[in-house]
């Protein structure tokens, strides 16, 4: 069984590592919100309906949650992490599961980083669990209010909860390599190459996509699918306008793109397009250095500009800033001048791709999702 929490952020992870498994010939079942069943099932998975929409778990965490937008950005992770994916969803999904469990009943778990509720009820069953990270290693502040906001579901399957969630109990695929900061500890631990940046499904992109990049540099901003409305796109369209290269700006499908008019000529806005179409043309990505972006232009060598906006995207931007492949721009000092600065170093010194080329080798070298299979394979049988 395959279990996540709603959102292409935490499915595209999963994706690599549950076709190795079917292809090896294990029977999959994922669950996972009803409102992503149809992007799980699209990448040709059984998918059954578990747990609470992402909208609806966030209208109920923001009701019940009254200090988290009084802490600045950078302080509010551990009360997201907990809130949202542990005492709004967790309880739900347990519930979900149980019935799931009974049905299908599955030898062994793969799980996303932040699916809080499968944990439980596979220990208290005796079926082993492995954990896929979508990004680096959790804070300690981060496990222990979760850990408190899921104590409660521990508690109805007759467990305690333990101090690292029960994430490293048989088996964690951590996405990270060495030159990204610190893995968990543990002879449990394994690294693992996260090809959730090739982009699932084979597409074909508008005629625009085939000129990027050839005759002059480009640029692609995004903020993902979900923070469109959160991104200080003013200050960043303004200095890429005056720049003599392409720009390939998605917005994300819920932002009013008219709010933007007239944008530069240079710059080609979109809701959305597949990043894997144009990426590896990519001289610079800015971003709000979101897992699954950050990663997929790490492992490219992009050198990339980071203005993180919530949850993991600043210990991600902190990451790879330390490694000396990008730059990190708070939001709240995201102006033009700060954006023009940033680009023109990121585009004029040579120790931003060399850095970015070292990152990617380092990602290159880390194991591909099927050669972990056997193991996984190992720990269902045993």
């Amino acid at each position: 069984m395959i279990t996540s929490t709603p959102g292409a952020g935490h499915i595209y992870p999963l994706v690599s590592i549950a076709k190795a498994l079917a292809d090896a010939g294990n029977d999959l079942l994922w669950a996972t919100a009803s409102d992503s069943c149809a992007l799980v099932e699209r990448h040709g998975f059984t998918a059954t309906p578990a747990g609470v929409n992402a909208s609806e778990r966030m209208d109920e965490f923001l009701a019940t949650t009254s200090d988290y937008l009084e802490l600045t950005p950078r302080a509010r992770r551990p009360v997201i992490f907990g809130g949202l994916f542990g005492r709004v969803a967790a309880p739900r999904m347990r519930d979900d599961l149980i019935g799931i469990f009974e049905r299908f009943r599955p030898q062994l778990v793969v799980n996303d980083l932040a699916e809080l509720g499968v944990a439980p009820v596979a220990t208290a069953r005796g079926v082993p669990h492995v954990t896929v990270a979508f990004s680096g290693l959790l804070p300690s502040l981060v496990l222990e209010r979760a850990a408190a906001e899921v104590a409660g579901v521990w508690a109805a399957e007759g467990q305690t909860v333990p101090a690292d969630l029960g994430l490293v109990d048989h088996l964690y695929l951590h996405p990270f390599p060495a030159g990204l900061g610190a893995a968990p500890q543990g002879q449990r631990v394994r690294s693992i190459r996260p090809l959730h940046f090739d982009g699932g499904p084979p597409d074909v992109g508008p005629d625009w996509i085939s000129r990027v990049g050839i005759e002059r540099p480009a640029v692609y901003v995004t903020f993902g699918t979900e923070l469109g409305a959160r991104a200080p796109w003013r200050a960043m369209l303004e200095p890429l306008g005056e720049l003599d290269i392409d720009v390939i700006a998605t917005t994300g499908p819920r932002f009013d793109q008219s709010t933007l008019s007239p944008t530069p000529p240079n710059v080609q806005l979109e809701s959305y397009v597949p990043q894997h179409l144009f990426l590896d043309r990519v001289a610079i990505v800015v971003s709000h250095a979101g897992a699954g972006t950050m990663l997929a232009a790490a492992a490219r060598g992009i050198p990339q500009l980071c203005i993180p906006i919530a949850a993991d995207q600043f210990d991600n931007a902190d990451a790879l800033t330390s490694a000396g492949a990008g730059i990190t721009l708070e939001p709240d000092n995201c102006d033009p001048s700060a954006v023009s600065g940033a680009l023109a170093r990121l585009l004029g010194e040579q120790a931003f791709p060399d850095a970015a080329r070292a990152l990617a080798d380092q990602f290159e070298a880390l194991a591909h999702p099927g050669a972990l299979v056997p193991t996984i394979e190992r720990l269902a049988t045993a």
